[in-house]
Order: structure tokens, then sequence, then C-alpha cells
């Protein structure tokens, strides 16, 4: 019998874990991306994926203490936001707004 759940190494199946990366990257856009934002960036899920897809990879390669997957928790969400603005993946208005705050 087929099963679409593949189970990894860490014992969450394959379709536990696309819910999690979905759900952070939910919760990463509501703060960053959606039109009610607490901190509008102007960025667009697809932005959010890849810079997600940065950092864990940037965890797994660094495999460090210091620097890991918090289970998709605010350090994580801010590291994200880390990146998508070294990215530059964010509107000129949120450029304008920085020019004007500094």
């Amino acid at each position: 019998m087929y099963s679409n759940q593949t189970t990894m190494n860490s014992g969450t199946t394959s379709t536990e874990l696309n819910d999690m990366l979905h759900n952070f990257v939910e919760y990463v856009y509501s703060f960053y991306g959606a039109d009610d934002a607490l901190y509008p960036m102007g960025v667009t899920k697809a932005d959010i994926y890849g810079a997600t897809y940065d950092y864990l990879n940037a965890v797994t390669k660094l495999n460090d203490d210091r620097f890991t997957w918090g289970d998709g928790d605010s350090l994580d969400r801010e590291r994200v936001r880390d990146i998508l603005i070294e990215t530059r993946a964010i509107n000129q208005d949120f450029d304008q707004l920085v020019k004007e705050i500094a």
C-alpha cells in the first residue's frame, strides 16, 4: 500500500514537516507581509519560503549549539526577517522608512 507520508530521521513525517513549514511561513507573513502586518515589509510568502530555506540551510551547515532551529519560535522568525532584509526582499516603502529613521 502506498503512503504519501515518509518518516524522516527526526521521526516526524514529511507531511508533518510540510505543515510545520507552512505554519511557520504563515506566522512570519503575519508579522511582515500581510495587509495588517505588525511590521510591514511588503514581503511575499515566496520571499519568506526562500529566506526560511536559507536559514535552515545555515543552521544545518553551522551545526552550532548556539544557532539552532527553535521549532518556529520568535527567534527563528527574527532570523528569517534578518535574511529578508539582507537579501533586499523588501519593498521601497520600507527602504524609505529606514532611511528616514537613520
